[in-house]
């Protein structure tokens, strides 16, 4: 009787040690199985971060577009400087490099590239409205050969100490010249439409419309038919024959003198 409840108890006891042994292993198991899922998250996370970090730390190396905005400057002659500049750039070296620089600058345009390589592409500061503030003109005087080659591209002015555009040439579809008293002439040809000129006055710094001519086409009946229009700042359209259209632009060109004006090169 002893010798069985000694075996009883000695049976209990192995019983009570293993099944503690299991619980401690399933325990221990739990424990690990826990550890070892949150290390693999943390581990995910600390990827995910430095994954993240890297491609951070690596866009803020690669240099972006358009870098450079007109509203960085804080006056004509940081604007000039750099220009400048950037005419030493692309006269040192190949064309990829100077079009890797000139990604940088928003006010790179199209039309800038042309006069980059005309000797008579230059500046000049000059109030335009007469109130006061001068404004910033790019563009060509034109030459001996051709004497009314003279276009303005750019046109800048100051607002709360900042060099903000008037307007910017950015085709070779489009272009500005200057008339007296303020007013810009702006010559557009977008086909398949439209075509014509209009005229603006600058005051403070803006483009107010005067008048305007201009034409479009259209397929009608298998007929190819042209709508020739003048308008001005009331911007309501009247119709024009084509004789009407070509009187009317002899006569606006006879209306809005261009000045002769010297720009001041920036090859000098």
């Amino acid at each position: 009787m002893k010798k069985k409840n000694i075996t009883a108890i000695g049976i209990a006891l192995m019983i009570l040690i293993i099944t503690a042994g299991c619980g401690s292993n399933k325990n221990s198991d739990n424990e690990s199985g826990v550890t070892d899922e949150a290390a693999i998250v943390l581990s995910n996370e600390e990827s995910t971060a430095n994954t993240e970090d890297a491609a951070s730390e690596e866009s803020s190396v690669t240099p972006r577009i358009y870098e450079k905005h007109i509203a960085d400057y804080n006056s004509y002659d940081e604007l000039i400087e750099d220009i400048k500049n950037f005419l030493d750039v692309m006269g040192e070296s190949d064309t990829d490099t100077f079009f890797d620089r000139a990604q940088q600058y928003e006010w790179f345009t199209f039309c800038m590239w042309q006069d980059l390589n005309n000797d008579s592409f230059g500046y000049l500061q000059v109030d335009i409205d007469g109130d006061g503030v001068d404004e910033l003109l790019l563009g060509t005087t034109g030459s001996e050969e051709n004497p009314n080659d003279a276009y303005i591209d750019n046109m800048y002015t100051i607002r709360d100490g900042k060099v903000d555009p008037v307007f910017e040439s950015y085709s070779e579809r489009e272009c500005y010249e200057l008339c007296e008293d303020g007013v810009v002439k702006y010559d557009f040809n977008f086909p398949p439409m439209p075509y014509g000129v209009e005229y603006y006055r600058c005051k403070a710094g803006n483009l107010d419309l005067i008048e305007g001519i201009h034409y479009e086409f259209e397929w009608s009946d298998d007929v190819f038919q042209n709508h020739f229009y003048y308008y001005d700042s009331s911007l309501q359209n009247r119709e024009l024959t084509e004789k009407e259209y070509d009187e009317m632009n002899e006569e606006l060109e006879q209306k809005y003198n261009r000045p002769k004006f010297q720009l001041h090169p920036f090859k000098d």
